[in-house]
Formats: C-alpha cells, structure tokens, sequence
C-alpha cells in the first residue's frame, strides 16, 4: 500500500552562499559627490549596499549587482529616488526591465 502525503522533490536546492562581508572600501569620490548634492540618507544607504555588493561581485559570491528591494531593504519609491539620485550624479549605470529589478550595469569610483 502507497503512503499518501506530501513528497519532496529530489531537485537539488540551490544554497546561499555563507560568504560575509566584513569591510569595504568607499572611494573619496563617492564622499565628495553625495556630500556636495546634499543626499538623503536612504541614497546614502543605497551607495553603501552597491559597494557592499560589489565586493561580493568581486569575491565571486553573487552574479550581478541587482537592487532588489530584499537586497537594498528600503520601500519602492525610496528605492527608486535614491536610484536615480545614484544615476544623476553619474556614480552608477543601470538596466531597468519592466516587472523586474534593477540591475547596477557599471558604477564609476
């Protein structure tokens, strides 16, 4: 007789990477650009988190630089003001699709 119940897939689950980040460096460029426009905090934030996540890049820890709102942790229209202050002040590049999250093509240090 079969057993009735949930049964588990045998597809393999994909783990998150236990890499964390400890330190990185902030360019004395970024400091001067967003002290000089006089920023919010949130875009403040959001220049700390592309770093964060470049490094991760760089560490081979992640693929891409995309600012989702789990990976920014702000609220959607925060996130996109800070986006655009970013893109304004010439510090990042972006790609935008519709129905999906941004992605940081190239920020300039």
């Amino acid at each position: 007789m079969k057993k009735m119940g949930a049964q588990r897939s045998k597809a393999k689950t994909r783990r998150k990477s236990g890499f964390e980040v400890r330190w990185v460096k902030l360019p004395f460029r970024w400091i001067r650009i967003l002290h000089q426009a006089a920023v919010s905090a949130s875009t403040y934030d959001l220049a700390h988190t592309i770093l964060v996540e470049s490094f991760k890049l760089e560490q081979m820890a992640v693929k891409g630089i995309v600012l989702s709102a789990e990976v920014t942790g702000l609220s959607q229209g925060t996130r996109k003001r800070a986006i655009n202050n970013l893109v304004r002040l010439n510090l990042i590049k972006v790609k935008r699709g519709k129905g999906k999250a941004v992605r940081v093509v190239d920020f300039y240090i």
